[in-house]
């Protein structure tokens, strides 16, 4: 039985709102007049997560001529629950890779990956941080964009591939740096990474935010942080207070152009706090 769905998450800089997510038949780009040279969102086509102890992967690749500015993977063909988290969202060589827990029942979940690509910027470089990720055990890294850039977007992989590796948050901690928080509930040590994409300031460079809490679960927080008027989504992020296996991402994507929409499950009967994060530029 799926958890109820409160659309709770409140504009803090410039709007949020309840948007479902699209369950795309086919990998799609859309250009927006409002975004850097080359701007192109990409979707894969639904990827089967069947239930079990393992979880799914898939990769969006970007065009030739341009790279990866971000990114994101979250439930699709309805809301994420109780079951459904994200373990790994981040970027490749050329694009974007997802991978998704399952540990419920249910045959038929599927979930999916976007890649966010334009033209390659003045200094572009991704970094990162890897750090252990003990069994049974919570581990947090901040990646750090070089003096003189911005942080386009940011991701997460685990080296996990089981469904008791859960990404709690990630997010970005203003213009230059990327957090990600990740659960080990396996009986096996893993390392997490953090990633930041950064390069020079694009133009009507912005990153805003929507925060808001339920009364406790079960139920599934879903909502948008909005880009300004003229400007298109990059990257973004979710930060839940006080991060707790419990409380799980089973989206965190670019829906649509100009939004990052989150998806949060919430199996705690405590308030679940969420803010969600949108970097965009024209």
């Amino acid at each position: 039985m799926r958890a109820t769905v409160r659309a709770v998450l409140i504009a803090v800089t410039v709007g949020a709102g309840l948007v479902p997510a699209a369950a795309a038949t086919k990998a799609t780009a859309a250009n927006t007049p409002t975004a850097p040279p080359g701007y192109q969102r990409l979707r894969s086509a639904p990827i089967p997560v069947p239930p079990g102890m393992f979880d799914a992967g898939g990769q969006v690749a970007c065009p030739a001529g341009t790279v990866p500015w971000g990114g994101g993977a979250g439930f699709t063909g309805g809301f994420a629950s109780a079951g459904n988290s994200i373990n790994t969202s981040a970027p490749t060589g050329n694009g974007w890779e997802g991978r998704y827990n399952n540990s419920s029942t249910r045959p038929d979940d599927h979930f999916a990956v976007d890649a966010i690509c334009a033209k390659q910027p003045a200094d572009y470089t991704t970094t990162f941080t890897t750090v252990n990720n003990p069994a049974g055990s919570k581990s947090a890294a901040v990646a750090v964009c070089p003096a003189g850039t911005r942080l386009l977007s940011g991701g997460t992989l685990s080296t996990a591939d089981t469904t008791d590796v859960q990404l709690l948050s990630a997010w970005p901690l203003g213009p230059e740096r990327f957090k990600s928080v990740m659960w080990n509930g396996s009986a096996t040590g893993q390392q997490l990474t953090t990633f930041a994409i950064c390069g020079h300031r694009p133009t009507g460079y912005a990153i805003t935010s929507a925060t808001g809490s339920d009364t406790g679960g079960p139920d599934t927080l879903a909502g948008g942080a909005q880009c300004p008027a003229g400007t298109s989504i990059l990257g973004g992020g979710i930060h839940v207070t006080s991060p707790r296996p419990s409380v799980t991402l089973g989206a965190s994507l670019d829906e649509p152009s100009t939004q990052w929409l989150s998806e949060v499950v919430n199996l705690d009967p405590a308030p679940a706090t969420v803010t969600i994060y949108a970097i965009c530029a024209a």
